[in-house]
């Protein structure tokens, strides 16, 4: 009866699932290890790239302050620093900020200035008050000294 059955006519198979790694499943790995962390920087890149499009600056954020800088010098006013700086109101269409900031000679400015989209740019509306140093009479010092 032994010989009544047929020598297998196949060799076993490998499966997908063997144990045996191939070249590609490597270069699958070496890709993923890689390349998705590379594609997380460039998202975030690209993202930061495309922000002043899709987002409106705060009253604090740098690119705000590069904006006041750039009409400070306009107007030849020169604040000591840029703070404090209050959000009023926010929203996604219009944020409104103000500031006092002192100046080199003594005095201050007040600067009222908002963010809003005109159509898919970022504008700024702004408002600026100065306020003269406070002055000492002459006359006060010498009673105080007397």
């Amino acid at each position: 009866m032994a010989a009544d059955k047929p020598p297998p006519s196949h060799s076993p198979r490998v499966t997908r699932w063997s144990n045996a790694p191939s070249p590609a499943s490597s270069n699958r790995w070496l890709f993923r290890l890689i390349g998705i962390p590379v594609l997380a920087v460039a998202g975030v890149l690209i993202y930061r790239g495309l922000r002043d499009y899709l987002v409106l600056p705060e009253c604090d954020s740098t690119r705000a302050k590069n904006t006041l800088a750039e009409i400070f010098q306009q107007l030849k006013l020169t604040p000591l620093h840029y703070e404090p700086i209050k959000t009023m109101s926010s929203s996604k269409y219009k944020v409104v900020c103000n500031a006092l900031l002192p100046l080199v000679d003594g005095g201050s400015v007040n600067v009222d200035y908002t963010f809003f989209w005109q159509g898919h740019t970022a504008n700024m509306r702004y408002s600026i008050s100065p306020r003269p140093a406070p002055r000492s009479t002459p006359g006060a010092a010498q009673k105080s000294g007397g």
